[in-house]
């Protein structure tokens, strides 16, 4: 009986000592030394590896405002209106001319239109009145002249040509009664021969001063007037004005 009296003594007081132990809150220090670990971890974590940085994104600059032009006066305005009218006008203009220098050098192989270059003569010439300073507007104007004079020589050739046979033929009508004969020879029709019988030197002179055939025969860009009896002849020279 002792013993076992003894014996629940000994399990009593485990029991309340086991109480005491689990029921017991731990001294503060323990907490704190418990808690500080984790953060001392990650505190050391930290100090252990590098902190990324962060890129800085400066500011953009920005360009200095550029004042805005003064607004123009209408003086100003229509000058600055005319000159980008005749700009492109001298523009269309070079244009042009060198389209007929390719034609001429066998570059271009499309049918030049001469009414194309009569208007933009005008065109030039009308710009040219407005402002007789214009000088580049007289100068492609008479560019325009000069191309229009050279799209035009086939055809004056040939028509210049037919003329001259045409006055030689009239001439000989007027004059058959005369006895006198008339004809166009030479390259061209460059020379008008008048031939009778009864030609002297001194009835040459009087066809050339009392017949206008000098004025005549320069209208016509005769080279030559032959006065001729057959045997002897006389030659006017058109250009120089003399007979020898």
């Amino acid at each position: 009986m002792r013993r076992k009296s003894i014996a629940l003594s000994l399990i009593s007081l485990t029991m309340v000592s086991g109480g005491l132990v689990l029921g017991q809150t731990p001294p503060p220090s323990a907490q704190t030394t418990q808690t500080d670990k984790p953060q001392d971890a990650a505190t050391q974590a930290t100090g252990t590896i590098p902190s990324k940085s962060e890129p800085i994104n400066a500011a953009p600059v920005q360009p200095e405002a550029t004042p805005a032009p003064a607004p123009l006066s209408p003086s100003e305005q229509k000058a600055a209106d005319n000159k980008a009218v005749l700009d492109a006008l001298l523009a269309e203009a070079t244009a042009l001319k060198a389209s007929y220098e390719n034609s001429r050098r066998g570059r271009n192989k499309t049918p030049l239109s001469l009414s194309t270059y009569r208007s933009m003569e005008l065109r030039l010439q009308m710009a040219a009145a407005a402002d007789p300073a214009n000088a580049p507007a007289l100068d492609m104007a008479n560019a325009m002249r000069m191309i229009q004079y050279a799209i035009l020589q086939p055809s004056l050739q040939i028509a210049a040509v037919a003329n001259r046979e045409l006055y030689a033929h009239e001439m000989g009508q007027r004059m058959r009664d005369d006895g006198m004969q008339v004809s166009a020879s030479g390259r061209g029709n460059s020379t008008v021969r008048f031939v009778s019988p009864q030609m002297t030197r001194q009835m040459a002179m009087q066809l050339v001063e009392t017949a206008k055939i000098p004025e005549q025969a320069k209208a016509l860009q005769f080279r030559r007037v032959v006065f001729s009896s057959g045997r002897r002849s006389w030659s006017y020279d058109v250009a120089r004005g003399r007979l020898r």
